[in-house]
């Protein structure tokens, strides 16, 4: 509804109120999109690949509003109707833009929200995964894992990023890599660091769960 008295205001050429329109959509926009700032321990971190997302989305939705006040653009009638959910679909697309050129740039191995997430770990959030998910939710759900990992302290979330690297932690096959042998510890301490890790991201998700409520 927003949107459509924002297009309107273009036959009576009221800019005041195309600008008081346009600042209010802006912030759905954001609120549409996942938050970059997290808590790690007691420092405030930014993580720059989701503010690159946020920004490409709003970027690329304000670029229609203008061409469209201009003129009149198509693409934006579905955002009349389904306004959270179109912004969503850009929101997706630029993930994959800025994954897709990290994973042609990035020399390591760079594990992206869209992958699968391995059994194990799969397998320990999963009574936290609401049944009957559309894809765009189920995106979503993985997303929030990803960004849970990476708010972990960084011994555990070397864990999780090893195993969903699929490295074991104890291996009898010569030339195989273990994580006893890239971290330096004893299997027990990989377990422990592991076991941390799947609580905090349970919690995390619970969290947000919370927080959507």
């Amino acid at each position: 509804m927003l949107l459509y008295h924002l297009r309107q205001t273009k036959t009576d050429n009221a800019d005041g109120r195309f600008v008081a329109l346009y600042n209010i959509l802006l912030d759905r926009i954001e609120a549409a999109c996942p938050r970059p700032n997290s808590r790690r321990g007691d420092k405030d971190v930014e993580d720059f690949r989701v503010a690159e997302i946020r920004d490409k989305t709003i970027e690329r939705v304000t670029e229609l509003m203008f061409e469209d006040r201009r003129g009149y653009v198509e693409q934006l009638d579905a955002y009349e109707v389904f306004f959270d959910r179109a912004v969503r679909s850009v929101r997706i697309d630029k993930f994959r833009q800025v994954s897709g050129r990290e994973n042609a740039t990035e020399s390591v191995v760079h594990h992206d929200d869209s992958e699968d997430i391995r059994e194990e770990v799969e397998e320990a959030l999963e009574r936290y995964k609401k049944s009957g998910l559309t894809k765009e939710e189920d995106f979503d759900y993985r997303f929030r894992i990803r960004r849970a990992i990476d708010a972990l302290p960084e011994e555990e979330r070397k864990v999780i990023d090893l195993m969903l690297a699929a490295i074991p932690i104890e291996t009898n096959k010569d030339g195989e890599p273990s994580m006893t042998q890239l971290l330096g510890c004893v299997e027990k301490t990989v377990r422990n660091r592991r076991d941390r890790a799947f609580e905090k991201i349970r919690r995390a998700l619970k969290l947000e769960d919370n927080d959507d409520q």
